[in-house]
């Protein structure tokens, strides 16, 4: 009986570490302003960030055609994000292009609600911010 109980012990712990979120965040800022967790820079909230400003771009299918985005970062920090979709749906994939970017830049990620109605300008636009910032690794 005391065998089954410490195997049923040992099973739950190793239930608890498999699922214990393992992410990296980084270190406690050190020096810039306003560093919640990084190392330098300024407004950083996540990883470690450089000092250099960096233009990426990033293409993907959307609903009438090619979408391309154009970021720039700063370490970790999306500082700016610009959707191009000329063939995207006047009044509804137009609509991701013009709102979605501002959300990604907010929230420093691509784990945004998309856009009620344009859901595949919306994933267009995600999907090519997330290949520009892997072309960044």
């Amino acid at each position: 009986m005391r065998k089954l109980a410490l195997i049923v012990c040992v099973l739950m712990l190793i239930s608890i570490v498999a699922c214990t979120n393992k992410e990296d965040v980084g270190t406690p800022g050190t020096a810039g302003t306003n560093n919640t967790i990084g190392t330098t820079g300024t407004n950083n909230t996540t990883g470690t960030a450089g000092t250099d400003e960096k233009t990426l771009t990033g293409k993907a299918q959307g609903y009438g055609g090619e979408v391309t985005v154009t970021l720039k970062v700063k370490g970790t920090d999306i500082v700016s994000v610009e959707a191009v979709g000329a063939k995207e749906t006047e009044g509804i994939g137009s609509k991701a292009i013009a709102e979605l970017p501002g959300k990604i830049e907010a929230a420093d990620s691509t784990k945004v609600d998309g856009v009620s109605g344009a859901t595949v300008t919306s994933n267009a636009i995600k999907e090519a911010v997330d290949s520009a910032l892997a072309s960044n690794k």
